[in-house]
């Protein structure tokens, strides 16, 4: 007996752009420090990990949380990167990684601390596409030493 493999379905134009739309419309309500807008491209059961592990579940969590943060730690910080792939599930259902970091207001571009990998869920709900589903992890940047003292402070954690 083999496995089967779905295939990849490719998607319309239409649908990429409107992911990409809601994408920008996350960034842009980040840049504005708007927790209610950050939250709106998400569906209300959304989950939503952030990098340290904390889960958010559903929209008003995620609007809350974010508009707290927005307001102290990160007030006047924006979002930076980009989709590094966009992959149809189904017609309904699509997988996006992506790459943006959080930027401080003195910078031009994103610190190596700040760096992270994103993964969204999209769902598309009558003709309207949101998030549903969020992960993040910050980018490890390490040097050899840093790797090997990683590596033995892994195994003796067990």
């Amino acid at each position: 007996m083999s496995l089967q493999t779905s295939p990849i379905l490719t998607s319309n134009p239409t649908d990429e752009a409107a992911i990409r739309r809601i994408l920008q419309q996350m960034v842009d309500a980040w840049k504005r420090g708007d927790g209610a807008a950050y939250a709106a491209v998400f569906t209300e059961d959304a989950d939503y990990i952030a990098f340290n592990g904390t889960h958010f579940k559903g929209h008003q969590e995620i609007a809350s949380s974010h508009q707290q943060l927005f307001d102290t730690f990160l007030k006047g910080t924006y979002l930076k990167g980009d989709i590094k792939s966009m992959r149809f599930l189904s017609p309904e259902i699509a997988l996006v990684h992506a790459n943006y970091g959080i930027v401080d207001s003195w910078r031009t571009e994103v610190s190596l601390m700040r760096e992270s990998i994103e993964t969204f869920v999209a769902l598309k709900r009558n003709g309207e596409w949101l998030f549903t589903a969020f992960h993040i992890t910050r980018v490890q940047h390490r040097n050899w030493l840093q790797w090997v003292l990683y590596a033995i402070a892994l195994r003796f954690s067990r």
